[in-house]
C-alpha cells in the first residue's frame, strides 16, 4: 500500500487524509501511519506551513474549506520519485 499511496500523492497532488482513507478503504489512522513510514523511509517529506499551492482554487477539491492556507504539506523526495519511476522496485 505504501507505493500506491505515494503514487496517489503524486497523481493528485492535493489530497486530504480522509480522501486517501476513502480511496484505500482504510481508517485515517492507517493513512497517518503510512505517511509516517514513507517519511521514515525518506520517500516523503513533511513541510510545515505549506508550499505554494500547485492547483488553482477553481480546480481544487478543498477550495471551499481550506481558506487558501495550507498548514501541512507533503513533498515526494527525489528518492520517492525514483521509486515511482522504477517499475521493478520491490522495496514496497
Amino acid at each position: 500500500m505504501l507505493r500506491e499511496l505515494l503514487a496517489a500523492i503524486e497523481r493528485d497532488q492535493l489530497l486530504s487524509k480522509s480522501k486517501l482513507a476513502s480511496e484505500f478503504n482504510v481508517p485515517e489512522a492507517v493513512i497517518d501511519q503510512a505517511l509516517g513510514q514513507l517519511i521514515r523511509m525518506e520517500y516523503l517529506v513533511r513541510e510545515q506551513g505549506g508550499a505554494p499551492c500547485p492547483a488553482s482554487c477553481g480546480s481544487c477539491p478543498l477550495a471551499a474549506s481550506c481558506g487558501k492556507e495550507i498548514l501541512v504539506t507533503y513533498r515526494i523526495t527525489e528518492k520517492g520519485q525514483n521509486l515511482l519511476a522504477d517499475q521493478s522496485a520491490g522495496g514496497l
